[in-house]
């Protein structure tokens, strides 16, 4: 934490002081008294680890459905609407990015004034019934609505509680913690996408999704039962946290967002069609994403570790650099399916680390108690990121690659992970230009 910035505040004082007198929480939200107990909890207790382990769960169900929505990507465009464009069909992966991030600035208020359990509950019952009725669906509008929109925004009520809980139970090991919560969107990555494409050609896709939201239901069910706050939210007037709104940092890590969802998702999107491009099966694309998403396990574990020791924005700025150098040379080259599965590999593990990091970062800058807030306001940009770079992708494909290859969409992927490394390069000098230290190489 960089403790020379005039408008960070830490918990310090407010940890000290309860630890002293040990009294009850007098919040006015009833949510917040019951998720956090009679006591604030130090931070970097073994309890932590209670809460952080039921977000790495929920994020299975979160990010699985968008991290295997290849799979679908995939029946879609080359089975069950052959002849529809890609860049029609991508509004249903691009939606359900877009309406999660982008709807969080509203459920992240939500989660502060009201209460995470309560607000994960109603993104259980919305994620479930996205699932039941898309597998009833016939057309490519009905499913935007379901399996895009309304999936979406039920994991928006899921995800906004989820990002906060990590960093707020850790101080000295908060990118470890977030990094392995974060690290459950990968593992469901792995399974969703073995599952689906295994149920898909067992028992069809309408099965394939109504066993998808059963579990859903199921399991983040008994997964909210223990979403702990550690410090109980400040009574407040305002839906959102305006005063974040005045400080550079906020829009720094704003930008980079938006750039990363802008780019991040091509690769996810479109490398079962690479795949079958160059000769590979359906069951080759799946595979793809299976080695992508087990990348991504070891990758944003990894990744917190570094953080803890060398600073999360070094961390951050130095796997967009190599994000990169991996993607376009080893995707655009790539003449047969071996280089595609070094790429998903190197991808997996480097490039999804601002998932993980960008919520140490937050939690780094901006009080422990608007957390869910501050992370929903940021994530508005990368919902609109995410629903502008995946359409903009599939037009490119359709115009210019014109379904033969991916050289265009690449370079427009890769451009704007640059360009977010770019951006968190400028945050970390104003970070730098704030402290009594100056020294180009120190943790940040």
């Amino acid at each position: 934490m960089v403790s020379s910035d005039a408008n960070i505040k830490g918990d310090l004082t407010v940890e000290s002081t309860a630890a002293l007198s040990q009294t009850s929480i007098t919040s006015t939200d009833k949510n917040a008294r019951g998720e956090t107990g009679p006591t604030i909890r130090p931070p970097d207790c073994a309890f932590g680890w209670i809460p952080t382990l039921a977000v790495m769960v929920n994020y299975m169900f979160i990010f699985g459905a968008s991290n295997s929505y290849g799979v679908f990507s995939t029946y879609y465009l080359n089975q069950k609407f052959v002849g529809t464009s890609a860049s029609t069909l991508s509004w249903i992966g691009s939606l359900i990015t877009t309406f999660m991030l982008g709807c969080s600035f509203l459920t992240g208020a939500l989660a502060d004034k009201k209460g995470y359990r309560l607000t994960a509950y109603i993104g259980t019952i919305l994620c479930t019934a996205a699932y039941i009725l898309a597998s009833f669906c016939n057309h490519v509008w009905q499913l935007i609505l379901t399996q895009g929109i309304l999936f979406g925004l039920g994991a928006s009520f899921l995800f906004a509680p989820s990002v906060s809980i990590p960093p707020q139970w850790f101080s000295k090991h908060r990118g470890l913690a977030s990094g392995v919560a974060v690290a459950g969107s990968s593992l469901g990555g792995l399974w969703f996408t073995a599952a689906t494409q295994a149920m898909i050609d067992s028992i069809g896709a309408e099965w394939a999704l109504r066993i998808l939201g059963i579990l859903t239901f199921v399991v983040t069910g008994v997964m909210n039962l223990f979403y702990f706050r550690r410090v109980p939210a400040k009574p407040r007037k305002n839906i959102l946290e305006l005063q974040a709104a005045k400080r550079l940092t906020f829009w720094l890590v704003s930008l980079e967002s938006f750039a990363m969802y802008t780019g991040y998702w091509a690769l996810t999107f479109y490398i079962g069609t690479t795949a079958r491009q160059l000769g590979g099966t359906f069951q080759d694309g799946s595979n793809l994403l299976l080695v992508l998403n087990a990348g991504s396990v070891v990758g944003r574990i990894l990744a917190g570790l570094i953080a803890d020791k060398f600073g999360s924005i070094n961390t951050l700025l130095l796997s967009l650099l190599l994000t990169v150098v991996i993607e376009m040379p080893l995707w655009i080259k790539a003449t047969s399916l071996a280089p595609l599965y070094v790429l998903c590999a190197l991808y997996g593990m480097v490039s999804p680390t601002f998932i993980s990091l960008n919520p140490v970062i937050v939690s780094n800058h901006f009080d422990t108690d608007v957390l869910a807030s501050v992370m929903g306001m940021t994530n508005l940009f990368s919902g609109i990121g995410g629903l502008v770079g995946n359409q903009v992708q599939g037009v490119i494909y359709d115009k210019y690659d014109k379904h033969e290859q991916f050289t265009n969409t690449i370079v427009f992927s890769a451009m704007f992970v640059l360009f977010a490394g770019l951006v968190i390069a400028c945050l970390r000098f104003h970070i730098i230009r704030k402290r009594t230290d100056k020294r180009f190489f120190q943790k940040v």
